[in-house]
């Protein structure tokens, strides 16, 4: 055979193996031994595995070497998933693994007790049943620059960066609320009033903190102090029921 020729029908043979590879998975998707027998999730906190199942809707001859992107778009539809991966192995003996990535609460909004995320999006969520220990975050007055959607996003996204730069001061937050001229108000540690505009940066907070001590020591025993860190290099101190803005 001409050496050319031994060649052309060597690469012929290579192509339909090759093709025949690539098939193989469509053939083994009617094998029973790869039909998808059990469902794991990982990452899930407050949704149940039977509303995630619900949702993820496997059709009945799911095989673990079907496409899963349909079913993660239609686990990341569902208001507490913000990301979802679906993947199985064909040595995983019908294991199909979901991987979930859920919206945290991070405050109630009043009146509702409402939770919401870090991006101010509602979740369905009930306070009472998942016991959330969540600050109540206040909307006060809106205008064109400051809608309510606005206020709400601006709360939330302060409370993540607080409760990552500073866990001790965001674990005392029992309140926060902001109004349309951007002006924050949170209360800590029952009885103390903070006033700041977002962002509040660290070394800011770290002064009034300072402030504050100095003030207890100064008044032991005087509730309703008020730190104001809403001007430039300067913490301002008063003594009083506080409140208000």
């Amino acid at each position: 055979m001409d050496r050319r020729l031994r060649i052309l029908v060597g690469l012929c043979v290579i192509g339909i193996g090759l093709l025949g590879v690539k098939k193989l998975p469509e053939h083994l998707k009617t094998v029973e031994f790869f039909q998808a027998r059990q469902y794991q999730i990982e990452g899930s906190h407050y949704l149940t595995k039977e509303i995630i199942l619900q949702h993820a809707s496997f059709p009945s001859n799911t095989s673990v070497f079907d496409d899963f992107s349909d079913v993660e778009l239609r686990l990341e539809e569902h208001a507490m998933i913000l990301n979802a991966t679906v993947e199985s192995n064909w040595w995983s003996s019908g294991v199909i693994l979901m991987t979930l990535e859920e919206r945290v609460p991070i405050a109630l909004i009043a009146p509702l007790l409402a939770p919401v995320d870090r991006e101010g999006k509602v979740l369905p969520l009930d306070p009472g049943k998942h016991r959330l220990n969540l600050p109540l975050a206040r909307v006060i007055g809106t205008s064109e620059q400051m809608t309510e959607e606005g206020q709400i996003k601006t709360m939330a996204l302060e409370l993540e960066r607080l409760g990552f730069n500073n866990p001790f001061f965001a674990d005392g937050l029992s309140e926060i609320s902001i109004d349309q001229y951007g002006n924050a108000e949170a209360t800590w540690d029952r009885d103390v009033v903070l006033r700041f505009r977002p962002p509040l940066m660290s070394q800011v907070l770290r002064a009034g903190l300072a402030s504050l001590e100095d003030a207890k020591k100064r008044k032991p025993g005087d509730a309703g102090i008020v730190i104001d860190l809403r001007f430039q290099d300067q913490v301002v101190v008063s003594y009083g029921e506080g409140g208000g803005q």
